[in-house]
């Protein structure tokens, strides 16, 4: 099941929203998304901008659409996730996220 346009489209606002515009140079909150799979990342400019351009990203949650709903994990280290609760709103689940 592909992510919908309108879930793309609100994750998307939700980011903006999480980070106020005068702190945008310095650190965003991103969503990627493989296939069911929807990674919230906290992103950080380069700290030696000369060694190279690329914002570090650090994943806050995980969003897994399920067929009944969505399912929200955290981050359990070592690149596991561990299982936070579920639902039907996926934008609902992240308002428990603290990123």
């Amino acid at each position: 099941m592909a992510v919908p346009e309108e879930i793309r489209m609100r994750l998307s606002h939700w980011c903006a929203a999480r980070v106020p515009a005068g702190e945008r140079d310095h650190r965003q909150i991103a969503y990627t998304i493989h296939g069911d799979a929807i990674t919230i990342q906290e992103r950080r400019p380069p700290a030696y901008p000369e060694l190279g351009p690329a914002w570090s990203a650090t994943p806050v949650a995980r969003l897994l659409r399920r067929p009944d709903g969505w399912l929200l994990e955290r981050p359990a280290g070592r690149g596991e996730w561990r299982h936070d609760t579920t639902g039907s709103d996926p934008i609902a689940l992240l308002e428990s996220v603290r990123a």
